[in-house]
């Protein structure tokens, strides 16, 4: 079992970040639409995010896989994909489920899940597809 590299970590934190970041501008763009409870949801799974992001580039996170490097990959197209469908998502229950999903990814590669992440990453694939 290997760490994440340095270079792994940073990519990963980024991509939380503008995960984070790209869920808020859709609470933006949707607020009228957005139950309260919605809203609060959204901030919540902003917040996960940038504490996930943050505990990875402190190391209060360690976590170790077989191949991180294919992990950080698949870590980083997973939220770069989550962020191209709340682009074009218009069902509020579905974009919710896409925000819920990165934070349980991002929750799961902080545990070292594998098999948590590959069933999330094969949920978020549903979920892309079914906004298409």
């Amino acid at each position: 079992m290997k760490d994440f590299t340095h270079d792994q970590i940073n990519d990963i934190a980024i991509a939380y970040c503008d995960m984070a970041r790209s869920l808020n501008e859709f609470q933006l763009l949707h607020w009228p639409e957005l139950t309260h409870e919605q809203q609060l949801d959204l901030n919540a799974y902003q917040n996960s995010l940038l504490n996930r992001a943050h505990d990875m580039q402190n190391r209060t996170t360690r976590p170790a896989f077989t191949n991180p490097s294919q992990i950080a990959t698949r870590i980083r197209l997973a939220t770069e994909k989550a962020q191209k469908s709340l682009h074009r998502i218009n069902n509020l229950p579905v974009a919710l489920n896409v925000g819920a999903i990165t934070v349980a990814i991002a929750s799961y590669t902080a545990r070292a899940n594998l098999q948590g992440i590959d069933v999330l990453l094969r949920e978020l694939d549903d979920l892309d597809n079914y906004s298409n």
